[in-house]
């Protein structure tokens, strides 16, 4: 279950902005939707994107590049950290 860390920003007076939510996979759903609360009722506008979008997901994004149901393995995710050469 996610959760937010301290320190937790402040919900400050943004009633006027628009807020973009961007992740690279929404599986569950559950991170984007614990982000998408924090923001609703002090901004004007919360929307979220990512790279792909899981069925399960708790959150239906608004902008999505592929809808699917399949293992997804990230570069990041899978190799190991890049080095200088020589060390």
């Amino acid at each position: 279950m996610p959760v937010m860390l301290a320190p937790v920003p402040n919900a400050i007076d943004f009633s006027d902005k628009k807020v973009l939510i961007a992740d690279d996979v929404a599986d569950t759903g559950k991170t984007l939707k614990l982000v998408r609360d924090f923001c609703l009722g002090t901004v004007a506008e919360v929307r979220s994107a990512v790279i792909y979008e899981k069925p399960q997901s708790l959150v239906e994004c608004e902008y999505v590049w592929q809808r699917t149901d399949r293992w997804i393995n990230f570069p990041w995710s899978v190799l190991p950290p890049c080095r200088k050469s020589g060390t």
